[in-house]
């Protein structure tokens, strides 16, 4: 999406957008992705009074996060495709929190 729209939607001024790029916390591209963590940093400094370095370490957390989420699901199709009773076992297993 174009930097106008972004900023509107986001409720950004282009400054505050581009300080971010340059941070890291989205990416020159401006995907629906960007736009959601925009909101996320937006809410996390202006609403929970986190500083940079505490955006840092949470986008590295959600990061971490949904990569592992994704690992989890490839995990999973793999097992689909191999032994569906290993695979309901597995998910049993993480439903009851591994025990």
């Amino acid at each position: 999406m174009d930097r106008a729209t972004f900023c509107l939607r986001a409720r950004l001024d282009a400054a505050t957008l581009e300080a971010w790029i340059e941070a890291g916390y989205v990416r020159r591209e401006l995907s629906e992705a960007d736009l959601a963590r925009a909101l996320l940093v937006r809410d996390l400094v202006q609403d929970l009074g986190v500083n940079e370095e505490g955006v840092d370490v949470v986008l590295d957390l959600l990061d971490q996060l949904h990569e592992a989420r994704g690992a989890l699901r490839r995990v999973l199709a793999l097992l689909a495709g191999e032994d569906r009773r290993l695979l309901e076992r597995v998910r049993a297993a993480l439903a009851r929190g591994g025990e």
